[in-house]
């Protein structure tokens, strides 16, 4: 069930990327930097091992937005984010959309981003606007 759009709601997954994950999304993007697909590449690198694409992790947001909340009829209108630490593969990302303001005229709805890793490290943060459907707001 979806929840009514108040400044505070909150959503929430969590998702781990494997290898596959990683591949799938270099075929689809056209983004098969070395560093998210070659172990010695990811060796090689300032972070000595493999990361995933911060696009893919940042995909996490859309999931939220259009099937949690505000959900299903949910248009993304745009979205600013920053990278601040490398999601590494198998690691369990928490990500969290909140509601911050709410323009009910226009149907516009500002939420503030935030991607986790397990030790609560924030990597990556932001915010997203989005048209939300006419029946969640008063």
């Amino acid at each position: 069930m979806t929840q009514p759009l108040v400044v505070g709601a909150n959503a929430s997954l969590k998702k781990s990327f494997t290898s596959a994950d990683v591949e799938k999304f270099a075929e689809v993007s056209l983004d098969s930097n070395p560093i998210h697909l070659d172990e010695e590449a990811g060796k090689a690198s300032i972070f000595k091992q493999r990361v995933v694409h911060g696009a893919l992790v940042s995909s996490l947001f859309s999931a939220l937005l259009g099937c949690e909340l505000p959900g299903e009829g949910t248009i993304f209108l745009g979205q600013t984010i920053k990278f601040s630490a490398p999601v590494f593969l198998n690691e369990e990302i928490t990500a969290t959309v909140e509601v911050a303001s709410i323009h009910s005229r226009r149907r516009i709805v500002t939420f503030n981003l935030t991607a986790v890793n397990p030790e609560g490290t924030v990597v990556i943060s932001g915010e997203a606007t989005v048209m939300a459907p006419k029946h969640l707001l008063s």
